[in-house]
């Protein structure tokens, strides 16, 4: 038996397993129509995962999709409270290759997180929400909310605050592991 026949399939094996890493689309930028880049913990102390109704179907639509997301949930909304994650997409399997993504390279931890979602894209959201709620929960999903009528001004200064909240309760209980108190949520 000739050695060589027997180490070069091993080795490209191998190397097939863990040489070679696939990329996914949303290590690009382009692909994200918001995507706020890690900070430190007491900086920001959780995440908004912010899904809308205009899905990407070409580049025409992307000048709208990134006008409505700015408006609801960009310029500054968010700032001090959560890094702020909206992905192009256009199928459910667009969504999980985004959330996947996120999961892996911005997600520590039981970091608090919340889902927002609108028309077909909250509808996509909102099952997979369903779909994995006991992992969500166990992550971090600290709130989710979603409208199946896309219109502007879904986000207001009233879900922000409760974002705020539940963002506060979150993380009390996981630094004292226990509710945090009616009084002190009202601070």
């Amino acid at each position: 038996m000739n050695v060589k026949t027997i180490v070069v399939p091993l080795l490209l094996s191998a190397c097939a397993a863990g040489c070679f890493s696939l990329s996914s689309p949303y290590d690009y930028a382009e692909n994200w129509v918001i995507r706020e880049d890690p900070v430190r913990d007491f900086a920001v102390p959780a995440d908004v995962f912010y899904v809308q109704s205009l899905l990407y179907t070409n580049t025409v639509s992307a000048s709208h999709i990134y006008a409505h997301a700015k408006d609801e949930v960009g310029n500054g909304r968010f700032a001090g409270i959560a890094r702020v994650f909206s992905p192009l997409v256009a199928n459910p399997e667009d969504l999980e290759l985004a959330l996947d993504w996120y999961f892996k390279y911005h997600h520590e931890g039981r970091r608090p997180f919340v889902f927002i979602g609108e028309g077909e894209g909250g509808a996509m959201l909102k099952a997979y929400e369903e779909e994995n709620s006991k992992r969500l929960l166990k992550d971090g999903l600290v709130a989710s909310f979603y409208r199946e009528i896309p219109d502007s001004g879904f986000v207001t200064d009233g879900m922000v605050e409760e974002i705020k909240q539940a963002i506060a309760r979150a993380r009390y209980k996981s630094i004292w592991g226990r509710d945090m108190s009616a009084a002190m949520q009202n601070k």
